[in-house]
């Protein structure tokens, strides 16, 4: 190559640079509307309110032609959109059409606008091309190597998931969110992963690590004086304290959140909030508040309302049944159980079958409740079967992500102990020392982290295999049970039992003479029960009885023994002036059965005995073949 031509190349690279410059650069100086973006990009805005405000604000000083400035604005504001902006969501699709042709000033602005178009599709319902965007924009964000976006990226990752109700994928991905947040100094972000993570346990329905979560969460949120994340946090306590029970208290919370929303001006937020409060209103039998709230709920709250359209169906359900309004409480069921199965969500089905069975029951058609009634243990057994495989995967990755690290921490300790012995092998013998003993620390320092595991393994799988209210083993353990006592192919009976008109106790005394009263009945049962038999509470006053070398006179003996011992409990310390009966169904097993069988015969034999006028035992083979295929 000639030297005139080297000459020619090297001016064209020049001016092309110089073009490049001035393609890129801005040259618009906007200092007001940049200290606001910092404290964008800084993490120092909490709050809708205030955050629509200063996106207002960067619009009144961003200059038509100020495209750079004008390009991350739409980052900030596409983010803002909500659930119920139907119209604007769609119009964001349509406006991140083409994102892959477009030309932008800053790397990060088209994976974040692609971040938002995925919120979008989510939220209209088109999961499959969110997900495939989440998946692109992961691979973009850890080309470009940047934390804040990577953050941002794994979060829609766990949103979508939390969407779609895969709890542990979501709690996977929040966590990376979180960790990320966490190492740039971003703390309003960091928490508002915290709380999502315990979002995501509590709709799994692990209350315990849900309120551990809570409780870092409301601790810094206190300390940092944020009113409306500590507002978040106690609207997420208020839930839990319903699914315990705790209803008095729940209204407490619900309306401490009430008086946040009601300064946002924001009616649909308040009307979220008062449909919540409804469901405590209705256990305190508070009836005409809640119709108040749910009748003008109905006028705001729509199917683009997601969870809070189910549940405030689901609620007008419970409404009605209790006011006798039949025709209007399955129309709100129907309502109810329709957007519950669209969104996946087994706990609010849960709720309603466990409601619709009562609601048979008492209108004395015992074989749609029946129906119902397996319909809501098989949503249980799901729920339950989940919280546990999340458990072992949970502290699994956390074991293999320990192993990594410390496994990159000794590679790093080698490679520099490598380099030193290069530079002065005069210490080439302390140092081999040094890496035997960082060796043995690093030993000492897994078996000790793999003994607290385990030991956390443990005590995880006891909880979750025990009810917290009598201390008995669960639904999940009893199935374990029965599982083993089918593998081994002996003989065996279960007795499925039911406290009698128990609900007119927790209507006439309260819910907690009623928890006391399942206390008593449990340790009455204990108290004449084999060794080798187990007891379980499976669900509300409904035990259920495992006899292993059992037949059917044993069984029926035994049912007629502990009905009689139920009968003996001194109700007088429960300021009660009626004792205790049961009704009891019994099934013994087959050559060929399974759990699904077995219970269903106890089952229809437990209503052949609630049809008896309850306070007795009935054998399913001494139920008619008509009373068998009718309850089938």
């Amino acid at each position: 190559m000639s030297p005139i031509i080297k000459l020619t190349f090297c001016l064209c690279l020049i001016l092309l640079g110089c073009f490049t410059q001035h393609v890129f650069a801005n040259p618009i100086q906007n200092q007001a509307a940049d200290d606001i973006f910092n404290q964008f990009n800084n993490d120092e805005l909490t709050g809708t309110l205030f955050t629509d405000e200063k996106l207002l604000e960067l619009k009144a000083l961003i200059a038509p032609n100020d495209l750079p400035r004008l390009q991350a604005l739409e980052t900030f504001t596409c983010k803002q959109i909500r659930a119920h902006e139907t119209d604007k969501l769609h119009a964001l699709i349509k406006s991140t059409d083409s994102i892959s042709n477009g030309h932008y000033y800053a790397k990060s602005t088209p994976i974040l606008l692609n971040l938002c178009r995925s919120k979008a599709l989510r939220y209209l319902g088109k999961h499959k091309q969110a997900k495939a965007i989440n998946l692109a924009m992961l691979a973009s964000a850890t080309e470009l190597n940047d934390e804040n976006v990577l953050a941002s990226v794994h979060n829609s990752i766990g949103q979508q998931a939390l969407f779609e109700n895969q709890f542990f994928n979501a709690i996977e991905s929040i966590s990376k969110s979180y960790e990320l947040h966490q190492k740039i100094g971003h703390t309003n972000s960091a928490n508002l992963n915290i709380i999502e993570l315990a979002s995501a346990y509590r709709r799994l329905g692990d209350n315990d690590k849900a309120l551990y979560y809570y409780g870092i969460a409301e601790q810094r949120l206190i300390e940092n004086q944020s009113h409306i994340l500590l507002a978040i946090v106690q609207h997420s306590l208020a839930y839990i304290k319903l699914d315990n029970g705790e209803y008095q208290t729940a209204l407490a919370y619900f309306q401490d959140v009430l008086n946040v929303a009601n300064k946002s001006n924001n009616q649909l937020y308040q009307t979220r909030i008062k449909v919540d409060m409804a469901a405590p209103l209705i256990k305190l039998s508070r009836l005409e508040e809640a119709d108040r709230i749910l009748t003008d709920a109905q006028t705001i709250i729509d199917e683009e309302m997601f969870s809070h359209y189910g549940y405030m169906h689901a609620y007008l359900f419970e409404l009605r049944f209790l006011q006798s309004h039949n025709e209007q409480a399955l129309r709100h069921f129907l309502e109810a159980e329709r957007s519950f199965k669209k969104y996946n969500n087994k706990k609010g089905l849960s709720l309603i079958y466990q409601l619709i069975s009562e609601y048979f029951a008492q209108q004395q058609d015992y074989k749609t409740a029946n129906h119902w009634h397996h319909q809501f243990l098989t949503i249980h057994l799901e729920l339950d079967k989940a919280t546990q495989e999340t458990y072992n995967s949970e502290m699994r990755i956390r074991f293999d992500s320990k192993q990594l690290e410390d496994q990159q921490d000794q590679l790093l300790q080698f490679q520099a102990l490598k380099e030193q012995q290069l530079e002065a092998l005069k210490t080439k013998q302390r140092l081999q020392y040094i890496a035997l003993m960082l060796t043995a620390v690093f030993f000492i320092i897994l078996v000790t982290f793999l003994i607290k595991l385990i030991k956390k393994s443990i005590q995880y799988k006891s909880l979750s295999l025990t009810d917290p209210l009598t201390e008995l083993p669960n639904r999940l353990f009893a199935y374990q049970v029965l599982n083993k006592l089918l593998a081994q192919k002996n003989q065996f009976s279960i007795l499925l039992l039911d406290v009698d008109h128990f609900k007119s106790v927790n209507d006439q005394y309260g819910h907690d003479v009623g928890d006391r009263a399942l206390q008593l009945i449990a340790k009455q049962c204990l108290s004449i029960l084999n060794k080798d038999y187990t007891l379980s509470r499976i669900g509300g006053e409904e035990f259920l009885i495992i006899m292993p070398s059992t037949d059917k006179a044993q069984a029926i003996r035994f049912a007629a023994n502990i009905n009689q011992k139920i009968k003996l409990i001194d109700t007088t310390s429960l300021a009660m002036n009626k004792p205790f009966t049961a009704s009891i169904g019994i099934s013994s097993v087959t050559s060929s059965t399974t759990i699904s069988a077995q219970l269903k015969q106890a089952d229809i034999a437990l209503y052949k005995a609630k049809n008896n006028g309850r306070d007795n035992t009935v054998h399913f083979q001494d139920c008619s073949s008509h009373e068998r295929e009718e309850q089938q």
